[in-house]
């Protein structure tokens, strides 16, 4: 499961992801993160880990992806 959260007084979003990130759900995780920042026109991109207990490298590749 992924949670999106915006930060009210700054154009933040904050992603809070809570399975684990390898290439069959990057890219359901890449469209939700595109679009909430597509939508709030964000500046800033904060990914909270701490529901992940496992991530390949095709996750690490969608973090910097968004960078």
């Amino acid at each position: 499961m992924i949670g999106i959260d915006f930060i009210n007084d700054s154009k933040t979003v904050v992603v809070k992801i809570n399975e684990e990130i390898d290439h069959h759900t990057c890219e359901k995780i890449k469209n939700k993160i595109d679009l909430a920042i597509e939508f709030r026109g964000a500046r800033f991109l904060i990914f909270d880990f701490e529901g992940v207990n496992f991530m390949d490298s095709s996750g690490i590749g969608m973090v910097l992806g968004r960078y």
